[in-house]
């Protein structure tokens, strides 16, 4: 019998090879995205973001996790990773061509990233966006493709994750907010 094995072995040494770089890259795959999640989970946790939020980063991550697994296995057996960028690459042209915003649907989910690991604003915040017009309010929401704010005059916002990076964009004090509602008042008595 155990001859029999490891003339099997020998016989297919590189069959073996690649099961064996196989079952090690699906194992580290596992790992990885435990770990990553981990990692978003906590990040969450600590600068207490959004469920949906950190879910949002978390699933995106995996999928690129998964992505790149994908392909080393598939050149690992032998199918080559041009094949797989090449159905992958046209898959995203079909859906960049089908919505005519891959760019702007790219740029909104990069910056809601960047957001996420720079934490620049919380949920709760006190903002100003100098943007035209300019909105004052409060950060109620922030996903993968946009900002929700809740406005001194308790309309809602909903501003793309892009402009957070692209815009001025102030967190206000209370005191920086009592003025500015002073010097507002004060204009309108004028008037």
């Amino acid at each position: 019998m155990k001859d029999w094995f490891l003339n099997l072995i020998e016989g297919n040494s590189n069959e073996v090879i690649k099961a064996g770089v196989t079952v090690l890259v699906i194992i580290l795959t596992y790992v990885t995205v435990r770990l990553f999640r981990r990692y978003i989970s906590l990040t969450g946790e600590k600068h207490h973001f959004a469920e949906q939020r950190t879910a949002g980063i978390s699933k995106g991550g995996q999928t690129l996790i998964y992505i790149v697994s994908v392909g080393v296995i598939s050149n690992v057996l032998g199918f080559g990773i041009q094949g797989i960028f090449l159905a992958t690459s046209s898959f995203f042209a079909l859906v960049g061509v089908a919505f005519f915003a891959n760019w702007s649907i790219l740029s909104n989910v990069t910056a809601s990233v960047l957001l996420y690991f720079t934490f620049p604003y919380r949920i709760g915040d006190r903002l100003s966006v100098e943007n035209e017009p300019k909105y004052n309010g409060i950060l109620k929401d922030v996903t993968i493709m946009y900002l929700k704010i809740k406005t001194d005059g308790g309309s809602y916002v909903t501003l793309p994750s892009n402009v957070a990076i692209q815009k001025i964009i102030t967190i206000q004090s209370e005191a920086d907010y009592q003025r500015e509602k002073e010097e507002a008042d004060a204009k309108k008595i004028e008037r």
